[in-house]
């Protein structure tokens, strides 16, 4: 599942990333952003960057960006 694909509410643990490209694994990595986080999507409407709280930190992504984050979806609340 990507993240793209998660609704507002949703908490999700990063699993990989579907780019090889240096650049962006750079990119993510200096944003904080690599597999094995969780977080919550904060906001995602229908228009305009997916905003996410990721471990504390709160990010806008976009979503081409974010079609390339593959996530895997949790049930289980972890965050208080």
């Amino acid at each position: 599942m990507k993240l793209a694909d998660l609704k507002k509410g949703d908490i999700f643990k990063i699993v990989e990333f579907q780019s090889e490209c240096p650049n962006f694994l750079e990119r993510m990595a200096g944003m904080g952003v690599y597999p094995g986080a969780i977080g919550e999507v904060l906001v995602k409407s229908l228009w305009g960057p997916i905003e996410i709280d990721l471990e504390g930190r709160k990010l806008a992504l976009g979503r081409g960006i974010a079609k390339k984050i593959e996530v895997k979806k949790l049930e289980c609340p972890l965050f208080g």
